[in-house]
């Protein structure tokens, strides 16, 4: 069946009992990947595979095999089975081990997640294998003297970075690639020497700007394009570029706000474009980059004619409804964490390196055809890790996908999984409030228990506060490494007196630490210290970028009447423009 033969068709909801719309192009994808269309909206779906997507929580355990110490995600209360990477990637044991036949009597996602919890789970999600002295780090791969860096590739020397690729030397950045010597910059690339800033390219020596590209030795500026030596947008000149830039510094904590104060009286009457993002073709949603026909695409590069995609790092072709990765795969459905050659992928959770013809699956690599299966390594033709024939594993394929829609899952809220759906977030081994779900989507505990999802309440923490917010000092110049590893208290935590902390919802930590090469790094760039935990800063920088969601709206340039999907919400302040408009207001 061909594009024109189908029609736009609208579904409600089961989840929120909302309307959305499915079409053609959406259809003609479903076809192919042998999937029904969704019963979830695209909203629900996303916030559905965020929810098993914990980034950032890490805790302490031990690897059952090895009995070595381990940092992992998975907390005790999930009841998961885990090996450190050595062992696991190791060919000392096999999934197969675990496998079991389907019991056509139960359904086949509560047997799925049985075996879930029976199978060993790798403590991360991560190739360990290609990372050195990089403690605290998940979703990575080749990192060197990493700490605290998550879901990034290709660095050396972060700290405390999310999303962060091929770059160094460098700490509190996030969506940040080929960035050297930045610090709390969001949304940055080929910048050196960035500080402060948002949405910012090909920068040098930039401080507290938003939208400029192309700038070098600017202080405060907004919307700038291939500009040397302004202050808030005036132009100076060289001599004098230096001269009034020594006016800032050394930089206070108490002088960071003032400052900001003025760069936010400049973005007031400048106007954004209504999508982030660079060299885009035939594309709409948000932070992307080199896409060709991504549609509803959120955070990522190099998408090419797919719907419903975000956190994506490498080349990816074909795709609906993805979470994390990507790089060179096609045709994957309804997956979180999946890429690196893989193909024909639907409803599952980390299938990567040469995965293809996947359903259902945790965990597996260098996998084929196969169905509800859970750690396998360079294995075909298994259902619940149990080996078939060629011939014997299509035909229970079929008779247990007869049966999922025969017998589907029920939730706790009487949403129906038949097959084509994601897995259930009541069966997520990650609270929600420890998950992404949680960052772009939050929820107090009682709307989340009264859906049915795990919530965790905050650990109680034994520490004696070293120095109390309030005694942080103002100016790196007043400090000296005595301060490296005292514990110091988070200007949200209870006991600091702040009205802001009873408002936090940022897994605060209350407390934290200075390490010495965090210190070096202030020092050397003659830097305040923060007053805030890792935790704190991160949400702190979410706050400042847009949410995964769009709104239909007309640019705001008097007579024009170009219309387009932005993150920018109606009720937003910022004056947004269309593409062109933008860009004639700008260049």
């Amino acid at each position: 069946m061909t594009n024109m033969e189908y029609k736009p068709q609208n579904i409600i909801c089961q989840n929120c009992k909302q309307s959305f719309t499915i079409e053609p192009d959406d259809f003609s994808f479903y076809e192919k990947m042998k999937v029904p269309p969704p019963t979830f909206c695209p909203e629900c779906r996303l916030i559905r595979r965020l929810a098993r997507r914990n980034e950032r929580v890490f805790y302490h355990g031990i690897c059952e095999r090895c009995n070595k110490k381990i940092i992992t995600v998975f907390s005790k209360e999930s009841n998961m089975h885990l090996y450190c990477g050595s062992c696991w990637y190791s060919d000392n044991w096999d999934g197969l081990e675990y496998g079991v036949d389907f019991d056509s009597s139960k359904t086949f996602l509560t047997q799925l997640d049985d075996l879930f919890h029976r199978v060993p789970m790798i403590n991360l999600y991560g190739l360990y294998t290609t990372t050195t002295n990089s403690d605290y780090t998940n979703m990575v791969s080749w990192l060197k003297n990493c700490y605290m860096v998550t879901y990034s590739d290709f660095c050396e020397n972060i700290i405390y970075g999310s999303f962060v690729n091929h770059s160094r030397d460098s700490i509190d950045n996030m969506m940040g690639k080929e960035i050297e010597l930045c610090y709390e910059t969001i949304n940055c690339s080929k910048s050196y020497k960035t500080f402060y800033s948002i949405d910012c390219e090909s920068c040098s020596d930039v401080w507290f700007s938003k939208n400029c590209a192309g700038c070098n030795n600017c202080f405060g500026c907004v919307n700038l394009r291939n500009k040397n030596y302004y202050i808030f947008n005036l132009p100076f000149s060289k001599e004098e570029y230096e001269t009034e830039l020594k006016k800032f510094f050394p930089l206070s904590f108490s002088s960071i706000k003032d400052i900001r104060v003025k760069t936010q009286e400049l973005l007031k009457n400048a106007p954004q474009k209504y999508m982030h993002g660079w060299r885009n073709v035939d594309s709409y949603g948000d932070y992307l980059n080199d896409t060709k026909n991504a549609k509803h695409c959120f955070v990522g590069f190099n998408i090419e004619d797919s719907k419903y995609c975000s956190f994506v790092t490498g080349k990816m072709t074909d795709v609906y409804d993805f979470v994390n990765f990507g790089e060179s795969s096609s045709l994957m459905y309804e997956v979180l964490q999946g890429g690196d050659q893989t193909s024909n992928i639907r409803m599952s959770q980390w299938a990567i390196t040469n995965c293809h013809d996947v359903d259902y699956s945790f965990f597996c690599t260098n996998s084929s055809n196969i169905f509800g299966c859970v750690g396998l390594k360079k294995r075909q033709y298994c259902i619940f890790n149990k080996q078939y024939t060629k011939e014997e594993y299509f035909k229970l394929r079929d008779e247990i996908i007869n049966k999922m829609n025969e017998n589907p899952y029920i939730d706790k809220k009487g949403n129906t999984y038949k097959y084509g759906e994601f897995f259930p977030i009541e069966t997520s081994p990650s609270p929600y409030n420890e998950t992404t779900a949680q960052e772009f989507f939050p929820l107090t505990k009682e709307q989340a228990i009264s859906q049915g999802y795990k919530w965790k309440d905050k650990e109680e923490r034994n520490y004696n506060i070293d120095i109390y917010n309030k005694d942080i000092p103002d100016n790196i110049n007043d400090t000296d490494e005595s301060i490296i590893n005292k514990v110091i208290e988070c200007s949200h935590s209870a006991s600091s007196g702040s009205p802001t902390h009873k408002d936090c919802n940022h897994q605060c930590t209350e407390a934290f630490k200075i390490i010495p090469e965090e210190y070096q790094f202030y020092k050397r760039m003659n830097l305040p210290l923060p007053r805030l935990c890792p935790n704190c800063r991160h949400y702190e920088r979410l706050s400042q970028r847009n949410p995964l969601m769009l709104w239909h709206r007309s640019c705001m340039k008097e007579g024009c009447s170009n219309e387009f999907e932005t993150s920018y919400a109606p009720d937003r302040p910022e004056i947004i423009y269309c593409e062109e408009c933008y860009k004639k207001e700008i260049y």
